[in-house]
């Protein structure tokens, strides 16, 4: 195997850890308020609970969030030398802010762990862990800015960086307006808030079909109703954002959005293809939807799409990123199917708590919504290549191709391998001890 390929695989792998634990900490405080506020403003001991156990959950994922982000960064550091040595001049002030927003995140979430019951007004807790939320959104949001970065570079004079290495007129202050920056932050923050509500939801289906005891019972439907309503916000809001950040690669990634549709040739009145086979940098075997893309694109069946033809093809993204995008819209859908058919029984009065098949399809939708959040990232990175600053460095060319790296990073590796497992002992263990019954008979 090439360095760099060992560099893309190891970088890969940490992101693909790291992610769903970012988006845990993104929504987790989210949750835990709601619950908190909904406990108090109904007297309901349910959600108190919720509220305080949840929040031991966000104590350890945040740790190990924590050790999980500072690798991260130290990958970048050693696999990616000469793009941080772009970014550090360009693009570092969201780096720097993000460990603002780290710091405003670690600061009140001890003052919210250990003020419980400590002021007089129980709002004011909840008031508390109001920077937690704040922190969590700030520190995805500020690393996103980065990601656009990367898409739509801005900041300095490209032309100039290309033709002689040199970084003239730098702007720093650029990177948070970047063309893709709002929408791509947009649609990042609701994917990981949208992932992170199904895994808690899965959880809390899987608990409830297991759970004999009606106590237990109401605690867990509990949990459901208040997940449910967000994941259905959280839902609508990813698919909005999904379609316009798509519609906007149109004018600012070509490249990657004509691969994402499977477009070889630029054409007006395009249809939106479903499947098919990457067969010699073309696709076949697919199933056409008549003017749907450009619909989709343009807002009119004869607006003109993007093709990889009108680019050289040692730019062209693999288009295995188009079954990638199938994969993630299919399995939205579903997801949201499912979303559907739980709202419709519970609008009929149907008792889709007391279901046990609509609890399972719940669990089910959980892991989908994982899949959709990985999925989604590996097909948003791959459609960027060559590139890991879009038409101005390749990533062949920021690799670190020393063999003095693979100790650490395989160490690195072997942290990941361990640290999954460790999570779910570590948290396992500490509930054991802390029975939910218990709980709730002491509110």
């Amino acid at each position: 195997m090439l360095i760099v390929d060992f560099d893309r695989f190891l970088m890969g792998f940490s992101l693909g850890v790291h992610i769903p634990l970012a988006s845990i900490g993104i929504a987790l405080p989210v949750i835990i308020l709601i619950a908190e506020y909904l406990g108090i403003r109904y007297a309901d001991k349910n959600y108190k609970v919720m509220a305080r156990r949840l929040a031991i959950v966000l104590v350890v994922l945040f740790g190990i969030g924590t050790a999980s982000g500072m690798l991260v960064a130290l990958n970048i550091l050693l696999l990616w030398p000469k793009f941080m040595q772009l970014v550090a001049q360009v693009a570092i002030l969201p780096f720097y802010l993000e460990t603002f927003a780290f710091f405003m995140e670690t600061i009140f979430l001890g003052i919210y762990i250990y003020s419980w019951n400590k002021f007089r007004n129980p709002y004011m807790h909840v008031l508390a862990g109001v920077p937690i939320a704040i922190g969590g959104f700030l520190s995805g949001g500020l690393i996103t800015m980065v990601n656009a970065f990367m898409n739509t570079p801005v900041g300095f004079n490209i032309p100039n960086y290309i033709a002689t290495g040199m970084l003239t007129n730098v702007d720093p202050l650029a990177v948070f307006n970047s063309p893709t920056a709002v929408i791509e932050l947009l649609h990042v923050l609701s994917t990981s808030c949208f992932a992170a509500v199904f895994i808690f939801l899965a959880y809390m289906a899987f608990m409830l079909l297991k759970a004999q005891d009606e106590q237990k019972r109401t605690y867990y439907k509990r949990g459901l109703i208040l997940l449910i309503c967000l994941a259905i916000i959280f839902t609508l809001f990813a698919l909005v954002t999904g379609i316009v950040s798509i519609a906007t690669l149109v004018s600012v990634q070509p490249e990657k959005y004509a691969a994402i549709e499977g477009n070889i040739n630029p054409q007006a009145f395009a249809p939106e293809r479903i499947g098919g086979i990457p067969i010699n940098n073309t696709l076949q075997y697919y199933i056409a939807i008549p003017y749907l893309q450009s619909i989709l694109a343009t807002g009119s069946p004869s607006g003109s799409v993007p093709g990889l033809s009108s680019y050289p093809q040692s730019t062209w993204p693999p288009l295995i990123v188009h079954l990638m995008f199938d994969i993630m819209v299919g399995t939205g859908f579903l997801v949201a199917g499912i979303l559907a058919l739980f709202v419709i029984l519970q609008l009929l009065k149907k008792n889709p708590l007391d279901n046990a098949k609509m609890l399972r399809l719940l669990i089910v939708a959980g892991a989908l919504a994982v899949i959709i959040l990985e999925v989604g990232w590996v097909m948003a990175e791959l459609g960027r290549q060559p590139w890991i600053i879009y038409n101005v460095m390749l990533v062949s060319d920021a690799a670190n191709y020393s063999t003095s790296i693979v100790p650490i990073t395989g160490a690195i590796f072997l942290f990941y391998l361990f640290v999954i497992p460790f999570t779910f002992i570590i948290l396992r263990r500490i509930f054991k001890d802390r029975p939910l019954e218990n709980e709730l008979n002491s509110q």
